[in-house]
């Protein structure tokens, strides 16, 4: 029996419960999942509850949780301050529309993290943030196209629904690559109003911009990119892109959605010191409830009230999730947590490298303080197609598999994901990790090397 199928078998004897009700559910739910992204072969665990940095599956298989909820739990789950918050809260309400004190509260809290923001409005996801950012840049700007960049995930409205996964056949050009829509249903028109560059090359950008010097508004740009494992900007990448904004005119936004609060308390933005014009925040800002957020400079952001610029949306800004927001903030994502989680993430870098090392699997981990990815490959991910190039997505799924049979959910499913430690992992926690990390080390090296 080759190691996939050990592994399949495993896995299948773990979550009979699981399999029987992804049967039942599909019937009802496309894939039997709520979105996309969960699906995968040959079924995905049905979880029962959460507890601190656990999940506990419909078979009573209980998971050490690196997965966090797709990167929106870095203060762990179910964290005590936040469920007294909102147990509270639910006495008082959950849905008023009407305005509440709490809007400013979490706005403030928002605005001591991002100089950026001078004013902020509140969405119910990082899909709404980035949509409604680009609308309020289209405004302000006076032009339609963005500029975004390849291989790179802001949500599931068309507008950005364009070469986030393009196959390299049809993507053209490395410096000037082909606008590909993602998946069907995106209309062909959506093409007109986008355009695409490679990740850290100015070089390109600068042409591309040139180009369209008089059609593009906005730049859309994830600081660090998380939609292929975990992409840093090279040096001075990011600093290029706010000289090259302010000479073309172009609006800078920062998707800080997975990197918000999470590489440093002001994101990205704060931690390699570049200030964009508006930025979009979801995720982990929420405390594992749903929300997003999405601000910038005072000219831009005042065109919802002076101008004709709209953002609706009867669940904004509620104060069930604003409570959370407020409390993770303020309560749980001090200065001592920071220190915590991105000491840890060091540690847990280093116990995967050792690994690796001892048993002759090639790879590095690629991270960046409480997120990162181990990158079965010696190559240096630099952007999307030397992702593509150099990243085995079969090998990966087999060190996947074989953590989660131990107990151990290492990141969302998939080799372009990432894993994010909360305030609630301890030590050891990550020795727990490494230890079923040497468990499997023997049979990916030999996989490997076959």
């Amino acid at each position: 029996m080759d190691y996939w199928s050990k592994l399949e078998a495993e896995y299948r004897e773990r979550t009979p419960t699981s399999e029987s009700i992804h049967d039942e559910t599909s019937d009802h739910i496309p894939a039997g999942v709520a979105s996309t992204s969960r699906r995968f072969d040959p079924y995905p665990f049905y979880i029962d509850h959460s507890d601190g940095v656990h999940l506990e599956d419909v078979d009573g298989n209980r998971y050490l949780d690196y997965d966090m909820n797709n990167g929106a739990g870095l203060c762990g789950h179910t964290h005590p301050d936040i469920a007294d918050a909102l147990h509270d809260q639910i006495d008082k309400g959950t849905l008023y529309t009407m305005p509440h004190e709490l809007l400013a509260e979490a706005a403030e809290e928002l605005k001591k993290r991002w100089n950026a923001l001078q004013k902020v409005r509140f969405t119910n996801s990082g899909t709404e943030a980035t949509m409604h950012a680009i609308r309020m840049a289209r405004a302000y700007s006076g032009r339609d196209k963005v500029l975004k960049i390849e291989g790179a995930y802001h949500g599931a409205h068309d507008y950005v629904l364009v070469s986030g996964t393009p196959p390299v056949s049809k993507a053209g050009h490395p410096k000037r690559p082909r606008k590909v829509k993602d998946g069907h249903g995106v209309p062909d028109a959506v093409l007109d109003t986008v355009e695409v560059a490679p990740f850290n090359d100015l070089e390109a950008t600068e042409e591309i911009l040139w180009e369209h010097r008089d059609e593009i508004g906005a730049l859309l740009v994830e600081p660090v990119m998380l939609n292929k494992s975990v992409t840093p900007p090279q040096e001075n990448y990011l600093e290029g892109l706010r000289k090259l904004c302010d000479e073309y005119g172009v609006v800078l936004i920062f998707d800080e959605v997975k990197t918000g609060v999470k590489v440093a308390p002001g994101g990205a933005a704060e931690l390699y010191g570049v200030e964009p014009d508006m930025v979009t925040m979801a995720k982990s800002i929420g405390g594992e409830t749903s929300v997003g957020a999405f601000g910038g400079t005072h000219e831009i952001m005042d065109q919802i009230s002076d101008d004709y610029a709209w953002h609706y949306g009867t669940y904004n800004g509620n104060p069930f999730v604003l409570r959370a927001l407020v409390t993770a903030l303020r309560d749980v994502l001090t200065e001592d947590a920071y220190d915590h989680v991105n000491r840890l993430g060091n540690r847990l870098k280093a116990g995967y490298e050792d690994v690796m090392a001892d048993a002759g699997i090639k790879g590095q981990v690629t991270h960046v303080n409480s997120q990162g990815i181990i990158q079965f490959t010696d190559a240096n991910i630099t952007d999307y197609r030397e992702f593509v190039a150099n990243v085995d997505d079969d090998f990966h799924t087999l060190f996947w598999f074989g953590m989660v049979n131990q107990g151990i959910i290492p990141h969302p499913y998939g080799a372009r994901q990432q894993w994010t430690i909360s305030v609630q992992h301890t030590e050891e926690h990550i020795d727990e990790t490494i230890e079923a990390f040497r468990n499997i080390a023997p049979r990916l090296a030999e996989a490997q090397n076959s």
